[in-house]
């Protein structure tokens, strides 16, 4: 297929499809806004609108604000002052809930690939009153539409990955956003990266769907191609935070010759306009005028009663009931206007079914089971059918003491890893209202949990075997010891990961934890100062190993003081003929609770964490 048969789907598409319901009429209207950054103001009252049927280009210097504008539109940034409406109605959170946005940067989860990742996008933001054949054939028909077959099987990839090119990260991201039929389209940077075929091909996708289905589109662009120019209806020049021009595309360069800067007919307009916006500062100052005639303005009505602005019915050619309006419009009872799109179970599934396919990439390669046979050998050989006895305390306090500070340290970087790759991915789906923040907290704990568990469970199977640690009942004891482990370990990593967006911190301060835990945790030192024998508590290595050890003790035979150091067991320096218990040998290297205390404390400590780690996503999510 050529990219001019490509760039005419939408319009067959749309000849092809029934009937499906009329659209609207509508307008965004941006007047006076003002944002700031800490001390420095990024938009100086900008004002400006875009229409329905139209595409409204945002052009600029780098740093001169496109991308704030769009931010501010979208509701990703807090406005300093000035009003977005939206016919007249302000714009909030309901209204933007039909807004679509296509940021810069593409933020997908490496290890799905594009029908995954789009069918994840139609399954939990299109509402629950399409059908799954349905949502699967507007997938069909979107990638069909942007060209997107031949690669609908393959990874998006990422640095450490190869996977989609650039162009098609970008149009991927563009067909997730289609898929939910927004009225208002906002896309940042849509050609950057591309080659010049591309980038005309998906400004013509784009200028298609402005103008078939009646949408309203707004990008930002930076240099474009002169045929890329001519697309744009109305045109928005920033420079330096302010307004430096606004108003029909083909109005721009009329407008800038008559202010005394001459125009050469063989020349891009979009570089004429470029170099107005980087020249000198004399230049510059000229060229901000209209800016600063603007700046006493109140509202957007000003700027379109400005002979710059040659405002036209953005309705003059309304559809008709009767005409149709293709396979990416919706009905009014698929557009219902409900919080979230679908159900909790719904959500819950997708998120679930998303996490293990991202995760499964991530900790059950190959090289992780062969590493995991590989310990569980050397361990199996070292600690072979260990006695029973006093004798071999320390052995089994060390086997147990080591196996679970390693399985530790993997599940421990393992969760901040993957709270790390997902932050970007889920803060831009919070921000449209895909799911709820209480479904997506579970969906991690529950859709990692079998690939966090296998290969430990695996590994504590043959070691307890190969050490000969007891018979079934001590089996299940010890993997589901193991297990309570897995999950003390998640949910402290959670927090962590949650709490601190830069990856090296998070994992500096886990292994702070988990190295401290072994201090004080009661194995490498079960004598420590009494001053700081508490902090064993403190230690959430101390528990499990404690549990575990307990029981493997339990059924230890009786040692008699005559057949030990008298040193070493307080009971013995009296009398040598007394006989002590698992109970006294465990007193003795600190181990001084129940093992039921050991359990319960590290079931309620996990729930603890969790509820704590859910706590700072929320307050996280208000903050942003």
């Amino acid at each position: 297929m050529t990219t001019t048969q490509q760039c005419l789907d939408l319009t067959t598409i749309q000849q092809c499809s029934e009937p499906k319901t009329n659209r609207q009429c509508s307008e965004l209207v941006f007047s006076d806004l003002c944002v700031k950054n800490k001390s420095k103001e990024i938009l100086k009252h900008v004002s400006g609108s875009a229409q329905s049927g139209k595409m409204l280009a945002v052009m600029g210097p780098s740093g001169s604000g496109k991308t704030t504008l769009l931010h501010s539109l979208a509701g990703k940034t807090n406005v300093l002052s000035g009003d977005i409406t939206l016919n007249g109605s302000l714009f909030d959170k309901q209204q933007r809930r039909r807004l679509g946005y296509v940021m810069q940067d593409d933020v997908f989860l490496s290890n799905l690939t594009l029908w995954e990742t789009l069918y994840f996008s139609v399954m939990i933001r299109v509402s629950d009153t399409l059908s799954k054949q349905e949502k699967l054939d507007r997938i069909q028909t979107i990638v069909a539409a942007l060209g997107l077959q031949h690669c609908l099987y393959t990874v998006i990839g990422d640095i450490f990955q190869r996977g989609l090119s650039g162009g098609e990260r970008k149009r991927t991201h563009i067909a997730c956003e289609l898929l939910t039929d927004p009225d208002i389209f906002l896309v940042d940077e849509p050609t950057s990266g591309l080659d010049s075929s591309t980038a005309h091909s998906l400004m013509v996708q784009l200028k298609n769907y402005a103008t078939e289905y009646n949408k309203t589109i707004v990008v930002t662009i930076h240099q474009p191609s002169s045929k890329i120019f001519h697309m744009f209806s109305s045109l928005l020049l920033l420079v330096e935070g302010q307004m430096a021009y606004f108003g029909s595309a083909p109005a721009a360069i009329p407008y800038f010759t008559n202010l005394g800067f001459p125009y050469n007919p063989r020349f891009n307009p979009a570089d004429y306009l470029s170099g107005l916006l980087t020249a000198d500062e004399h230049t510059i100052n000229v060229v901000k005028t209209w800016s600063k005639e603007l700046s006493d303005a109140q509202h957007v009505s000003d700027v379109k009663r400005s002979p710059h602005y040659r405002h036209r019915d953005h309705c003059a050619n309304p559809r008709s009931k009767n005409e149709t309006l293709g396979a990416f419009a919706f009905t009014p009872e698929e557009r219902e206007t409900t919080r979230w799109p679908t159900s909790n179970l719904n959500q819950l599934k997708m998120l679930n079914w998303r996490s293990y396919k991202q995760a499964k990439g991530r900790m059950f390669q190959t090289y992780d089971v062969i590493h995991g046979f590989f310990l569980a050998a050397i361990y199996g050989m070292v600690y072979f059918q260990i006695e029973n006895s006093e004798k071999t305390l320390r052995d089994k306090m060390g086997l147990v003491f080591a196996s679970f500070l390693h399985w530790g340290f993997q599940i421990a970087i393992s969760t901040t890893l993957s709270h790390s790759a997902e932050r970007g991915v889920v803060w831009k789906e919070r921000t449209v209202g895909a799911y709820r923040l209480s479904i997506f907290y579970l969906s991690k704990l529950t859709s990692e949990l079998p690939l966090l568990l296998v290969i430990p469970t695996l590994f504590n199977t043959a070691v307890y075997w190969t050490a000969g640690l007891g018979g079934v009942v001590g089996y299940f004891v010890f993997c589901g010891i193991g297990i309570l482990n897995c999950l003390l370990i998640q949910s402290a990593a959670s927090v962590i990961g949650i709490s601190f967006v830069n990856t090296n911190l998070s994992i500096r301060l886990l292994e702070f934890c988990l190295l401290g835990g072994t201090l004080i945790g009661g194995f490498y030192n079960t004598h420590p100062p009494t001053w700081l024998r508490w902090s064993k508590y403190i230690s959430i290595l101390h528990y499990p190993y404690a549990a575990t050890v307990s029981y493997l003790l339990n059924d230890m035979d009786p040692l008699w003081c005559n057949q030990t150091s008298v040193t070493m067991y307080p009971q013995c320096r009296d009398n040598t003929n007394v006989a002590l218990t698992s109970r006294d040998i465990l007193d003795s290297v600190g181990i001084d609770l129940p093992i039921y205390c050991y359990i319960g404390t590290i079931v309620l400590v996990t729930c603890l964490l969790h509820v704590l780690g859910y706590s700072v996503l929320r307050w996280k999510r208000n903050m942003d």
